[in-house]
């Protein structure tokens, strides 16, 4: 270790930073004083040009560590005793000495964005988060996608921020930090895992990988917002390295057709996305209604009646006289409402699930079968679906969310309570290519009536 301050660190006390680590902060520290400094000690100004992705943060954060700091000054030993917390583990403290150093990454990180300099915990829980701070904190955190670019700020890019916050807050003006934390947790099981990162790649190790997946064409409601708000809360939707759109329209009679071939032919999860519109007079983004699935596709399980001739013409592997099944997907499924609400349905293990993930039918099956022609998500198995989307996608009364009745998916509102019958206004769906192994070619054969 050739560093002078840190060798005087290690000297004085123990660290829970290696010596590789411990040069990489003193070089660092060194970089941020380039920008800017006084008497050595760094200034608001000597965070912000590292921050191009979350300026306001930066500021927030130089004003957190220098609380911590006994003489109110970042010189570098502070610094490496304020950057322990962020990136290490409880268990290898060794420099910290502050009652709130139980708390998570996501809760430091919270802390900062809300420049609460609470040192006591009891004074932390009590803290009152409101709904235009938790909105902060939420796009600050989705901000770390972006790491090192610059974000353009526009209502669009908010949007994802708002929509968690309005699940979070639910009508609330504020709430306690700990419950913000903790219903900000349940939407983002991943908020954790992903400061760690942020905080490591900022500071230890600038080459560590991280990012959203990347659209192969431009998308009307995706962005990166709502990318990284699906990968910060799903399991599945994590390791998704590109999404390959496979649809695009504003809704028209012969939709079902395209939609059911990509369906039968697809060897890769899909996700589906509607915009729903209550009345046309609303031309308002944040009146408009955003949701949809995801639906995983396991290649080596096919319970779709129709995907098992494409594979298996001969009928060798099943028996062509088996009960039709129409549905399709396994249980890594998900619903999901984007808009106005940020919500997550996950599919249900326990032995009464039906597993009825995604459902299709079409006239050009000519399947002998009294079951109805459209697409599906969710339900009971007996057609009653938790989404219904008929043959007849444009200005059919029969679109609709089934609030009340699904043995698939977690219950709640996709939509608001009110919201019964749909007006799609546009669908898109994206094919799921995952990152630690090549997705086989779709079979380019189309499937025969």
């Amino acid at each position: 270790m050739g560093g002078s301050k840190s060798k005087a660190i290690k000297k004085h006390a123990k660290v829970a930073f290696a010596d590789s680590e411990l040069d990489i902060l003193e070089v660092y520290f060194e970089l941020l004083k380039c920008h800017d400094s006084l008497n050595g000690y760094l200034t608001q100004k000597s965070m912000v040009p590292e921050f191009p992705e979350n300026p306001d943060f930066s500021i927030k954060l130089y004003n957190w560590m220098r609380e911590r700091c006994k003489n109110q000054q970042i010189d570098y030993t502070n610094f490496v005793i304020t950057l322990e917390l962020l990136l290490k583990e409880q268990q290898e403290y060794y420099l910290s000495d502050y009652k709130f150093r139980v708390l998570e990454k996501f809760e430091l990180f919270a802390l900062i964005s809300l420049g609460c300099l609470e040192n006591e915990k009891e004074a932390i829980n009590r803290f009152q988060v409101s709904y235009s701070q938790g909105s902060t904190v939420i796009k600050e955190l989705l901000n770390v996608y972006y790491f090192n670019k610059e974000v353009t700020n526009s209502q669009r890019n908010d949007l994802a921020a708002r929509s968690v916050a309005n699940s979070i807050f639910d009508q609330k003006a504020s709430l306690p930090f700990n419950q913000f934390i903790g219903l900000a947790k349940q939407q983002l099981i991943y908020a954790n895992k992903m400061c760690k990162q942020y905080f490591t790649k900022k500071f230890i190790d600038p080459h560590f990988k991280y990012g959203i997946p990347a659209l192969t064409s431009s998308s009307f409601i995706l962005n990166d917002q709502i990318l990284a708000l699906l990968q910060m809360s799903s399991p599945d939707f994590n390791r998704i390295k590109q999404l390959d759109l496979k649809f695009s329209s504003s809704v028209g009679y012969d939709d079902l057709e395209h939609i059911t071939e990509i369906i039968i032919e697809s060897q890769q999860p899909l996700l589906f996305i509607f915009r729903n519109r209550e009345d046309e007079t609303q031309n308002d983004t944040f009146q408009q209604q955003v949701f949809g699935a995801y639906i995983s596709i396991d290649q080596t399980i096919e319970t779709h009646f129709v995907r098992k001739q494409q594979k298996d013409p001969m009928g060798i592997l099943y028996n062509p006289n088996d009960l039709v099944s129409l549905y399709f997907g396994d249980e890594k499924s998900f619903l999901f409402s984007l808009l106005p609400k940020f919500q997550l349905f996950m599919s249900t293990f326990d032995i009464k699930s039906k597993q009825c993930f995604g459902y299709i039918n079409s006239r050009a099956f000519n399947l002998k079968v009294p079951q109805p022609y459209g697409l599906g998500f969710g339900g009971d198995g007996k057609g009653n679906f938790r989404i219904w989307i008929d043959e007849n996608l444009k200005g059919n009364a029969t679109n609709r969310i089934n609030n009340s009745c699904d043995q698939t998916y977690e219950m709640g509102y996709i939509l608001e309570p009110h919201i019964e019958f749909l007006n799609l206004t546009s669908i898109e769906i994206w094919g799921a290519i995952f990152e630690e192994k090549e997705t086989r070619p779709s079979n380019p054969t189309k499937f025969r009536s």
